[in-house]
C-alpha cells in the first residue's frame, strides 16, 4: 500500500503536526477553566454552579497550581531538543502523552489531599510537555521540503484550534458531569492520537512503511545535505555564540509570555472582574484562540505568495513580527485607556491574538531556517527561556490583582504588551532568516558564526 486513499505521506504527517499542537494546547488551556469550578468564591457577589467539592484554597496556592506546568516546561525544556533528535519524535510523542493523560487523571483523587499534590502533578504535565513542540519542530525538519516548510510549520496553529475548542467543550463537560471529567476526557483524545501515531507517522520518510517511492524521492531530493540522520552532539557552543539564535530566543519568551497570559489569566479576568459565569467566560476566553487560528493561515497564505513574487525570506520573517510582536503589544497596552469597559476589553483580546497569528511567520517557522538539523534543540532551548514568563506571570497576577479591579488588570495586560514589543524590536534588528553553518553536522566542531 503506497499511500492513505491518495493522500501524501507528508500530508498526513502535517496532519499530526497539527494534532499534535491540538493536544498539547488542550494540556495547557483545560485547568484554568477546571480551576474555576474547583475554588470557592473569591468574591462576595461571585456566583457558583455545583459541579462537584469546592476547596478553599489560599489564592497563593491556586495560582502556584497554575505554574506548576511551567515550570515543568522550563526544567525539561534545554534537553527536550536534544532527546527528541536522539530518540526519534516518534518515542518521544507517544510515551510523552500517555505520561500526561494519566498525571491529569490522578489530579482528581489528589485535589482533596491538597494542593501540593496537584502542584506536583501539574508539574508532570509540564515535564511531557516540554518534550512535544521539540518532538514536532524534528519531524517537520525530516519530512517537509523545503517549498512546503511555511504550511508544515502553520500546522503548529494547531495550538489555537486546540486553546479555543478545548475552553468551551470543557465548560460544557463540567456543567454536564463536573469538574472531574474535564480531566478524564483528557485521555480519550489522548488515545486517539497515540493511534493517529502507530498509523501515520515515522521518525523519517524512509522509515515510513506506506510512503510512494516517488514522495520519498522528491522530499529526499528537495532537502539535499541540509538533513542528516546522523546522530550527534548539539553544537551548544555555535548556537550560544549567534547573534540570530539569541534574537530569537528573546522573541519567542516575548511571545510565550503573552500566549501564557491568555490561556491562564484570560478565564480569571473573564469572571472575576468582568463577571461572566462559567460557560460565559470559557466561551468568550475561547474567541482571542479563534481569532488567532483564522489569522494565522491568512498571514500564512500571504508569507507564500510574498515568497512566490521574490520577496525575500527574511523581509518577510521580520515584516510579520510587526504583527505578531508590536501590534499584538500594542493591543494589550491600550487596556490602560479602556476605563470599565467590557466590550472594549473582549475586543482588545481578540484582536491581540489575532495579530499574534503572523507568529507562524516568525518565532514558530525561525527554527527550521536556523537549522532543520537542529530545529528540535533550538526550540527545546529558545522555551526553556521563554517558559520563565509561565511562572512569573502567574506570580505577578497574584501580586497585582488581589483586588480584581479592572485597573489593576490593565497593569498586568500592559507589562505584557511592553514584553511583546521590546521582544520584537530585538528580533527584527538581530534576527535572521539565513541557514547558518553550525547546520552542517560533520562542522558541527568549527568556530561558530556571530554574523547576523
Amino acid at each position: 500500500m503506497a499511500s492513505w486513499c491518495c493522500v501524501p505521506s507528508r500530508a498526513l504527517v502535517a496532519m499530526m503536526v497539527f494534532w499534535g499542537t491540538f493536544v498539547n494546547y488542550m494540556f495547557r488551556s483545560h485547568y484554568s477553566i477546571s480551576l474555576l469550578a474547583m475554588m470557592q468564591a473569591r468574591k462576595v457577589n461571585e456566583t457558583l454552579g455545583d459541579f462537584g467539592p469546592r476547596y478553599n484554597w489560599t489564592y497563593e496556592w491556586e495560582q502556584r497550581t497554575i505554574s506548576a506546568m511551567f515550570y515543568g516546561l522550563s526544567a525539561l525544556s534545554l534537553p527536550s531538543g536534544m532527546i527528541s533528535e536522539m530518540l526519534g519524535p516518534w518515542q518521544v510523542l507517544m510515551w510523552s502523552s500517555i505520561v500526561m493523560a494519566v498525571s491529569s487523571c490522578l489530579i482528581v483523587p489528589a485535589a482533596p489531599i491538597g494542593p501540593f499534590w496537584v502542584f506536583v502533578l501539574r508539574f508532570v504535565v509540564g515535564l511531557m510537555l516540554a518534550l512535544q513542540y521539540p518532538a514536532l519542530q524534528c519531524l517537520i525538519g525530516r519530512w517537509a521540503p523545503p517549498s512546503e516548510k511555511g504550511r508544515f510549520s502553520a500546522c503548529l496553529m494547531g495550538n489555537a484550534f486546540g486553546s479555543m475548542l478545548t475552553m468551551p467543550v470543557t465548560s460544557m463537560i463540567i456543567e454536564k458531569f463536573g469538574w472531574n471529567w474535564s480531566f478524564y476526557s483528557l485521555s480519550f483524545v489522548v488515545a486517539l492520537f497515540c493511534t493517529g501515531l502507530i498509523l501515520f507517522v515515522a521518525d523519517y520518510p524512509r522509515d515510513y512503511r506506506w510512503i510512494a517511492k516517488d514522495e520519498l524521492q522528491y522530499i529526499e531530493k528537495s532537502q539535499g545535505k541540509q538533513v542528516s540522520r546522523e546522530k550527534v552532539t548539539p553544537p551548544y557552543r555555535a548556537m550560544f555564540a549567534s547573534v540570530p539564535f539569541i534574537a530569537l530566543i528573546i522573541a519567542q519568551f516575548g511571545n510565550l509570555y503573552g500566549l501564557t497570559m491568555s490561556l491562564t489569566a484570560t478565564p480569571q479576568f473573564l469572571k472575576r472582574v468582568l463577571n461572566f459565569n462559567l460557560k460565559g467566560s470559557a466561551f468568550i476566553a475561547a474567541l482571542p484562540q479563534l481569532s488567532r487560528l483564522i489569522c494565522g493561515f491568512i498571514f500564512g497564505y500571504i508569507n507564500d505568495l510574498l515568497l512566490r513574487s521574490g520577496v525575500k525570506k527574511q523581509t518577510c520573517r521580520k515584516g510579520f513580527t510587526i504583527l505578531s510582536h508590536i501590534a499584538t503589544g500594542l493591543c494589550l497596552c491600550c487596556f490602560l485607556f479602556i476605563g470599565q469597559s467590557s466590550d472594549m476589553a473582549i475586543i482588545l483580546l481578540v484582536a491581540m491574538l489575532g495579530f499574534n497569528g503572523a507568529a507562524a511567520e516568525t518565532t514558530l517557522i525561525n527554527p527550521q531556517d536556523l537549522s532543520p538539523n537542529f530545529a528540535g534543540t533550538i526550540h527545546g532551548i529558545m522555551n526553556f527561556f521563554a517558559g520563565w514568563g509561565g511562572f512569573i506571570g502567574p506570580m505577578l497576577i497574584e501580586k497585582l490583582t488581589r483586588d480584581n479591579t479592572m485597573d489593576q488588570w490593565a497593569i498586568v495586560f500592559t507589562i505584557g504588551g511592553l514584553i511583546y514589543i521590546v521582544s520584537g524590536i530585538v528580533f527584527m534588528c538581530f534576527g535572521s532568516a539565513d541557514l547558518q553553518p553550525w547546520n552542517d553536522k560533520s562542522k558541527s566542531s568549527l568556530p561558530p558564526p556571530v554574523a547576523v
